[in-house]
């Protein structure tokens, strides 16, 4: 069809600017961008999810005398104390 005399490839790699021969860098950062984005939502899903229960001064409290740190006596004055603050 058209003479090969050389002006065609030299007129090609006149204009070529160096990515046309692979992937270049987004083979990297689209795999790079999408893990980022999933580590971000499981780090922030740990942070605020439903099962995280804070501790309330009556949990504290209970979990005290169940470990045996406070006695029955001083479980039952500490708890008045607060269900006295809670009104």
């Amino acid at each position: 069809m058209w003479p090969d005399d050389g002006r065609m490839v030299t007129s090609l790699l006149a204009h070529h600017d160096g990515w046309g021969g692979g992937p270049g860098p987004w083979f990297l950062i689209f795999p790079l961008f999408w893990l980022t984005v999933l580590v971000l939502a499981a780090v922030w899903f740990r942070r605020s999810g439903p099962w995280r229960q804070l501790s309330t001064g009556r949990s504290v409290l209970d979990e005290r005398y169940a470990r045996g740190d406070i006695s029955a006596d001083e479980y039952r004055e500490r708890l008045s104390v607060l269900k006295q603050a809670q009104r």
